[in-house]
């Protein structure tokens, strides 16, 4: 077989068009990385030295005021800490290393372990938890799990009103465990839905704070365990975010509480 010259030409200048148009989104990627966190980071950084700074310059400073800076402090590394770990995941999403580690959990403790962990993020919403009453074994990345349900939760508190309501569920369903986070919030604009789950993506009227990866993070684990995540608004208002987690193999037998 004879390839002619102006085949070959043809062939390297499509590969060099391609190779042009990954280092130009690998550029922009790093771009939108940088513009979008280097606030982030800002932010906290600033709170935490300024109220280390308070404290340090203080020689009598009343107990409840003491209180009031450290947890000014730990706020602000909590918040570091998702943003620093928000980015390891999505360098782990953008090159292809996720490989979920599947073992049997207690959906129950899945969820409840994730609120725990969430207290003092949740303390101005009243969580309701819809669990089921005995054991609910699922075979997932109980880590993975954990994370993206929390990324929905922090999404939901960020997102609506203090005072206003954040609900939580988990079932089996079709075989698929099904978790829902809802909220009393405004809801997600019908120009924003499409792209809700894009990284960096922030809807118009969102208030200033946020990197818009925690919802990419959410698509790109669920989507690692084979499952799909959708979004939604209530019609009697919020959001409602939806993760289904297929579940081919039937667990092993639990003794009853």
């Amino acid at each position: 077989m004879i390839i002619s010259s102006n085949s070959l030409d043809r062939v390297e200048l499509r590969a060099a068009a391609e190779q042009s148009r990954l280092l130009a989104e690998s550029e922009k990627f790093g771009r939108t990385l940088l513009n979008s966190i280097s606030h982030e980071l800002r932010t906290p950084l600033a709170a935490s030295a300024s109220a280390a700074d308070s404290l340090a310059a203080s020689t009598i400073m009343p107990r409840e005021q003491q209180q009031d800076l450290i947890g000014e402090i730990q706020e602000a590394n909590a918040r570091l800490n998702r943003i620093v770990g928000n980015l390891l995941d999505v360098a782990r999403l953008e090159s292809s290393s996720i490989l979920p580690r599947l073992d049997w959990h207690d959906a129950r403790d899945l969820v409840q372990t994730t609120l725990r962990e969430l207290r003092r993020e949740l303390a101005s919403h009243p969580v309701q938890a819809d669990l089921p009453a005995s054991p609910m074994l699922v075979r997932v990345d109980g880590s993975l799990v954990q994370h993206a349900l929390a990324n929905l939760l922090l999404n939901a508190a960020f997102h609506t009103p203090a005072g206003t309501p954040v609900l939580v569920q988990a079932r089996l369903e079709e075989g698929s465990l099904i978790i829902i986070v809802a909220d009393r919030g405004p809801g997600i604009s019908p120009q924003s839905l499409p792209r809700i789950f894009d990284k960096f993506f922030r809807a118009p009227s969102t208030r200033t704070g946020g990197s818009g990866l925690g919802l990419a993070i959410v698509k790109g684990f669920v989507e690692a365990h084979g499952g799909s995540v959708t979004a939604e608004n209530r019609p009697s208002g919020g959001a409602l975010f939806t993760m289904r987690l297929p579940q081919p193999e039937k667990p092993p037998n639990v003794e009853p509480e």
